[in-house]
């Protein structure tokens, strides 16, 4: 049985080439072999190479043309036996009786989760996708749905892997497939998640407007009115979750002070504790600026003789 065409070998380009990549070999070539091209033209090539950039240029096609081809390889590599007699495996066609949710249960315990950037040890290439969630999302969990493309018997030859159109033969073929795959609090950004065979999940975290992550710690800048930097209290603000919460600025608080609140940081996978909020004091003058603020600053200015200049390294 012929497998697929080569496309990717047709416009001379590597499996995993980027868009960019394709557009411009495709150009390349079409410039080459066209038609029109004074004794240059090659009519059967170019059309060749126009089918190829027509399925590799399109994200879906080329997402199916990538499992057929794969599905040919594995098949032609346990197809024959020794002595060169057939052998039919007799792994599962009926992909519908398979239990998909199965494929999510436990998805971050052993061998189901990756904080790093590469492929697991060991993984095959499989589809990769991207979610983009919140800080909000890493502090409380959360669901996102994820559409796998799967393997199923083809409806054309019903998965007899006879000489069909639709499947070419392999007796399957693509169909899309939307499961709620739950992310659990403490998820790091950049990590990959092996969803059974069939894809990878990126999970990218995205700046927050008032917190930076540092590990499991949260980092901020709490503005503080001059007054009660002086004299102490405390100020309420808003948490990354949650009501609203107290802390206490201590009298004489200067600048840059960091205010450590404990556990209102970050959950850490697997573990019951979460970790610090830790928060730089920003000095704030009352606005707008009175003129009996302005008498009150002058007073306290002349009973200073320490007026500052000393420079020091940023930190």
């Amino acid at each position: 049985m012929a497998g697929p065409k080569d496309y990717y070998k047709i416009l001379q380009i590597d499996p995993h080439a980027d868009e960019t990549t394709i557009k411009r070999a495709y150009r390349k070539l079409a410039r080459r072999y066209h038609p029109d091209v004074g004794g240059k033209g090659n009519e059967e090539r170019f059309k060749e190479i126009n089918e190829a950039y027509q399925v590799l240029s399109n994200r879906q096609k080329r997402a199916e043309y990538d499992r057929l081809r794969m599905g040919y390889a594995n098949r032609a590599s346990q197809s024959w036996g020794p002595g060169f007699r057939r052998v039919r495996t007799e792994r599962a066609r009926s992909q519908d009786a398979e239990d998909w949710t199965s494929l999510f249960e436990d998805l971050f315990g052993a061998g189901g989760w990756t904080s790093t950037n590469g492929t697991p040890p060991g993984a095959t290439q499989v589809p990769e996708q991207q979610v983009s969630i919140g800080l909000e999302d890493v502090a409380r969990g959360t669901q996102v749905t994820l559409t796998v493309e799967s393997m199923e018997p083809c409806p054309n030859c019903r998965g007899t892997s006879v000489e069909c159109p639709r499947c070419g033969g392999l007796g399957s073929v693509t169909a899309p497939k939307n499961f709620t795959v739950k992310i659990p609090p403490g998820v790091p950004d950049g990590a990959v998640l092996r969803v059974g065979e069939h894809a990878r999940l990126r999970v990218a975290v995205r700046d927050h407007p008032r917190f930076v992550r540092q590990g499991k710690d949260l980092r901020g800048r709490l503005r503080v009115a001059v007054p009660l930097a002086v004299i102490g209290g405390q100020i309420a603000f808003k948490p990354l979750v949650g009501e609203q919460v107290s802390v206490k600025i201590p009298s004489h608080t200067n600048a840059g002070k960091v205010l450590r609140l404990r556990g209102l940081g970050l959950p850490e996978r697997g573990k019951n504790e979460k970790g610090d909020l830790l928060l730089e004091v920003e000095l704030m003058f009352p606005e707008p600026f009175r003129p009996e603020d302005d008498r009150l600053y002058q007073q306290l200015l002349k009973g200073h003789h320490d007026v500052g200049g000393e420079i020091y390294a940023p930190r």
